[in-house]
C-alpha cells in the first residue's frame, strides 16, 4: 500500500520540476504584463507541487490507506498532464 504514496510523491516532484522549467521559459517576458501573470501562475503551481509532496508524505506517515492514495494519485496524475501541456505550449 505505501508504494502508492511513493508514486504520489514522485509524481508531485516531477510536476514541480516541470513547473520550474515552465517558470524558466517565462522569465524572458517577466517584465511585461502577461509575463508577470504567467510568472505568478507558475509560482503558485510550484508552491502547490511542494505542498502536495509534503502533505502526501504526512498522510503516508499517518498510515492513510488506499482509499486516500488512489484518488490523490488520479488527481496528481491529471494535474501533471495539464502542467505538461502548459509546458509544451510555453515552448512554442
Amino acid at each position: 500500500m505505501s508504494y502508492l504514496w511513493y508514486i504520489d510523491i514522485g509524481v508531485a516532484i516531477v510536476q514541480g520540476v516541470i513547473v520550474i522549467l515552465l517558470f524558466r521559459n517565462y522569465v524572458g517576458i517577466g517584465f511585461t504584463r502577461l509575463g508577470k501573470i504567467l510568472l505568478s501562475a507558475s509560482a503558485i503551481l510550484l508552491v502547490e507541487s511542494v505542498l502536495m509532496s509534503v502533505i502526501y508524505y504526512l498522510w503516508m506517515s499517518w498510515g492513510l490507506g488506499v482509499e486516500v492514495a488512489i484518488p490523490t494519485l488520479l488527481i496528481t496524475a491529471l494535474n501533471l498532464v495539464v502542467i505538461s501541456l502548459l509546458y509544451a505550449i510555453s515552448r512554442l
